[in-house]
């Protein structure tokens, strides 16, 4: 397991972290653990974003009819 020293973390922050970590029964670096382990399992907006666009498949270009832009959310909603 690899260790991680973090420098020049204000006071403020310090406390509030110590303080939360004594509220959820833990110590200070079990409580950050838990927070670095859930950011890093969290994905970012730009992975989500990308797999909305890789299941967006309807075209909704100026130049499509309501026809098609309804039979493109309805296969869309087929696929689900």
């Amino acid at each position: 397991m690899a260790t991680l020293y973090v420098r020049d973390l204000s006071e403020e922050a310090l406390t509030e972290l110590k303080i939360r970590a004594a509220r959820n029964r833990q110590s200070l670096q079990a409580y950050a653990r838990t927070l670095l382990e859930e950011e890093a399992a969290t994905p970012s907006l730009e992975d989500v974003i990308g797999r909305i666009e890789e299941r967006a498949t309807a075209d909704l270009s100026a130049t499509s009819s309501t026809d098609e832009i309804v039979s493109d959310i309805d296969h869309g909603r087929r696929r689900g």
